[in-house]
């Protein structure tokens, strides 16, 4: 069953986010964030191209919302209101898999007053103006700068059945861990705004990710 809430990508993008805004914590090996509350979600379809040295590239766009409590490691727990943009573009190699290059571009809107919530019944976010940070890696370096400015806003509207669920996944690749674990209930919905959205979600519950993995 679909997680009612946020995917893990989303969740780098507001994590790394927040990192970059927060002063430096105690080292640990585990980085974890906790959510709970209301959130929705929506993509734009991923779109992949063929290219002329041989390589593919996809590119996707997405906007997130949250209302409700959030805590990460060494902070303290904060409640309020998020809205965060993602733009991404990953070239790979499709005989290996190997990553050959990527762009992102991502940031987050902390308690902008932009956000109306009504439970899992509609989500709406006045125009909100975010921030962002451009990501540009190729097979072995990356680099950082500032990215400029995007005006997000949008509506969610619940459309399908109200369905609960509970999960946990883990990943580890033998040099870093990621784990996502779930509970709560959500719906499809549909979305009006700044983006053509393929896919569109409202979500209840809690949320928490922990990583080992360095930002």
């Amino acid at each position: 069953m679909r997680s009612g809430f946020r995917p893990a990508s989303v969740i780098l993008t507001i994590l790394v986010t927040i990192t970059l805004a927060a002063p430096a914590a105690a080292a640990s090996p585990w980085t974890t964030v906790k959510q709970s509350g209301t959130n929705a979600f929506a993509f734009t379809p991923q779109s992949c191209t063929d290219n002329a040295d041989g390589t593919i590239t996809c590119e996707g766009t997405s906007v997130d919302v949250f209302e409700g409590t959030i805590k990460q490691s060494g902070e303290p727990t904060r409640r309020g209101e998020q809205a965060c943009y993602s733009e991404s573009s990953f070239t790979f190699d499709p005989d290996t898999g190997e990553p050959v290059a990527s762009r992102s571009l991502f940031g987050c809107a902390l308690d902008a007053g932009t956000l109306t919530v009504d439970n899992l019944t509609s989500i709406s976010l006045a125009p909100t103006v975010i921030e962002l940070t451009e990501v540009v890696c190729d097979e072995s370096t990356c680099t950082e700068s500032p990215g400029g400015t995007t005006t997000v806003e949008g509506t969610w509207t619940g459309v399908g059945p109200i369905t609960s669920h509970k999960g946990k996944f883990r990943f580890d690749d033998g040099s870093c861990i990621q784990v996502n674990a779930d509970k709560g209930s959500s719906r499809q919905a549909s979305f009006e705004g700044s983006l053509e959205a393929q896919d569109a979600r409202i979500g209840q519950g809690s949320f928490t990710f922990r990583t080992t993995c360095s930002f």
